[in-house]
């Protein structure tokens, strides 16, 4: 294909249970694609209990494991198998994994699968080993990232611009590495804003508002704050207040953007917003902003229609009073040179 291709993936919560090659898989976890799944192994024949690979090892050691590959389908399936590491989408702090070409720093880096690329005949499956090596220089904390299974036929071309782009689709399962050490959480709110759209005539529309603030993870460990905004006014009355809200999972040094709603803001008020973030082990952060309320838009129309009044007024009197006969008849005007009646006839 000539053109870009982006990777659509979905990493798996749930794993299923192992089925030998050439057997018939059970359904697809709930976050599966339907087509295939992808989870931890499980070799004693059980179903399997984890819901994702979760490890400890300290800096220097080397963790191994299986990750298993099931087709779904009635059709074989081509996927190239990679580590990725994981990251928060911007806008809802979604969990997500760095596609196959991005750069890889951290587990992403540090996985090696026995096999880069896998052929699945219809409804088999695959276990197939894997181990991560954790660097000598790891910091303490949590790393997160998958095992993503891609699978290489483009399913679809979008249209973005001019350009057109394929689409792939894949599925990963979640990897939880901690290494030992001190266990730092941390948050910070930043760039707290409120942007206004005041109406023509505020008391018979009301304003719209939008806070906007960012979330982010600055210690070492997952962390699932919650949020709980409050504005106020003049001599700390309270103008708005928003009902606490649990924010998703945010991983270590990720962020994510928040928006809030704001129907009716004072159009006439000085307001402080101020945003508390709380989660587990005490960890706590605040952030404020203020702006004064001043209806520019209503106090310019207001003071243009005062001097449109102004001006036309006086004319307005005057005209009305001339039809009513209030005003003296105009004199007749002077003759622009005098002649003195004595002069007449001479010379």
């Amino acid at each position: 294909m000539s053109f870009p291709v982006r990777a659509a993936v979905v990493a798996a919560a749930c794993a299923l249970p192992p089925v030998p090659a050439h057997a018939a898989p059970s359904p697809p976890p709930a976050t599966g694609n339907g087509a295939w799944s992808v989870g931890p192994a499980n070799r004693s024949g059980a179903p399997a209990a984890r819901p994702h690979f979760a490890f400890q090892a300290p800096p220097g050691a080397t963790v191994r494991d299986s990750v298993r590959v099931a087709n779904l389908t009635d059709r074989p399936l081509t996927f190239r198998l990679y580590g990725a590491d994981a990251y928060n989408t911007p806008r809802d702090a979604g969990f997500a994994l760095r596609a196959e070409n991005e750069p890889r720093r951290g587990v992403g880096a540090w996985t090696r699968l026995d096999a880069g690329a896998l052929v699945l005949p219809p409804r088999t499956a695959r276990e197939i080993p894997f181990r991560i090596a954790v660097p000598d220089n790891a910091t303490p904390g949590e790393h997160i990232g998958g095992i993503v299974a891609l699978h290489t036929a483009v399913e679809a071309v979008q249209r973005t611009g001019g350009a057109r782009i394929g689409l792939r689709r894949a599925v990963a399962a979640r990897v939880y590495l901690r290494v030992p050490g001190p266990a730092a959480p941390g948050v910070r709110a930043d760039a707290l804003t409120v942007t206004r759209r005041e109406p023509l005539v505020p008391v018979l529309n009301k304003s719209r508002g939008t806070l906007r603030y960012t979330v982010v993870n600055t210690g070492n460990l997952r962390i699932t704050p919650t949020a709980r905004v409050r504005a106020t006014g003049l001599f700390g009355r309270t103008v708005a207040e928003w009902p606490a809200r649990r924010l998703p999972e945010i991983l270590p040094g990720q962020s994510t953007v928040v928006d809030l709603p704001w129907n009716g803001p004072p159009p006439l008020d000085a307001v402080t917003v101020r945003v508390e973030l709380t989660a587990a082990d005490g960890v706590t952060a605040h952030a404020r902003t203020g702006f004064v309320a001043v209806p520019w838009a209503a106090l310019l129309a207001l003071a243009g229609a005062v001097l449109l009044t102004w001006s036309a007024l006086p004319r307005a009197i005057h005209r009305w009073r001339r039809r009513a006969g209030l005003l003296p008849e105009t004199p007749p005007a002077a003759s622009d040179r005098y002649t003195d009646p004595s002069y007449e006839g001479r010379g």
